[in-house]
């Protein structure tokens, strides 16, 4: 295996949902029928002795089929989504679950499979539920008179909740309900690096990158979607919002010996990889694992999904 395809690897993780679920034990989050997450069963353990003080469970859980789908009378998201958040804001008084130490105050949205919204769920949850997320990368970088590339990539905060002190793209985030991708772009880009709306909106969609991962919080399908934003050669981002400690421009040569020592969050690794491959930095030619890298970077995902008009 080349050190690329081992940095993309390392993000997408989970080769087969189904066969880590039989050997893991795994129960699915079903929501119409359909399975929109994964949960381990010691994640389900501890929200069984949770929902059994409660006289009408939001959950059932069958352990026979090993699943968990929401009880008769939660039919729709504004119900379901008023009894999770009630339900998740008493675990994490309780800390039944440590994700919820790292409480975002964010929702995501759990599509199923007409593509609406089911439930909205906190983002610290996520892992737990293991459903399908979603976010926006944006690759700033500058372009030399002679043609060289030049990265900008963020240092994260070391108060970050998540991959302290690791490289990430110059600005990235995660979509909550009710944001586009575009609008979310814009956002990120304002309040990690002080890029103008005006400047933002120069960004060139430049598509997604899919992968199924883990960690020891829990499981989580992602799908990124992608910006590459070229910055005036003059630009300097600068840290806004807490999120980021520092910047760094760095050639392309020096951004790839990053990589390959593991200096980057793992999916973060993957868009700058995604990026290399665009610009024709990376290609069949010099690249044993091309193919096996471009299956890691847009793996299928067995999750609902909302559709565009």
């Amino acid at each position: 295996m080349s050190a690329l395809l081992e940095i993309v690897s390392k993000c997408n993780c989970v080769p087969d949902i189904e066969l880590l679920a039989e050997r893991e034990g795994l129960y699915r989050f079903l929501v119409n029928g359909d399975t929109v997450g994964h949960m381990s069963a010691n994640d389900v353990a501890a929200l069984k002795g949770v929902l059994k003080e409660h006289r009408r469970p939001v959950f059932n859980i069958d352990d026979t089929q090993r699943t968990l789908s929401f009880s008769d009378g939660f039919d729709d998201c504004a119900t379901r989504s008023a009894a999770v958040a009630e339900l998740l804001a008493q675990m994490r008084r309780e800390k039944t679950w440590a994700s919820l130490s790292k409480w975002r105050g964010e929702l995501y949205p759990v599509y199923d499979g007409s593509a609406g919204v089911a439930v909205m769920v906190e983002r610290a949850a996520s892992y737990n539920f293991g459903i399908r997320t979603y976010g926006v990368h944006i690759n700033g970088f500058t372009r030399s008179a002679t043609g060289e590339l030049r990265m900008w990539v963020g240092r994260r905060s070391l108060s970050k909740p998540t991959w302290p002190g690791y490289l990430d793209q110059i600005a990235a985030g995660g979509i909550g309900d009710g944001m586009g991708a575009w609008e979310c772009m814009v956002k990120e880009c304002g309040e990690e690096a002080g890029i103008s709306p005006e400047l933002a909106r120069r960004g060139r969609f430049a598509g997604t990158i899919q992968y199924f991962t883990r960690s020891k919080l829990g499981l989580q399908p992602e799908t990124q979607f992608v910006f590459d934003l070229e910055l005036p050669s003059d630009f300097v981002p600068v840290p806004t919002d807490g999120e980021v400690e520092s910047f760094l421009h760095l050639t392309l040569d020096e951004t790839i010996e990053r990589l390959r020592l593991g200096q980057f969050k793992p999916n973060c690794a993957a868009c700058v990889v995604d990026f290399l491959v665009r610009h024709g930095v990376v290609t069949p030619d010099n690249e044993p694992d091309y193919l096996a890298i471009m299956d890691c970077l847009h793996r299928p995902l067995p999750h609902p999904a909302p559709r565009f008009c």
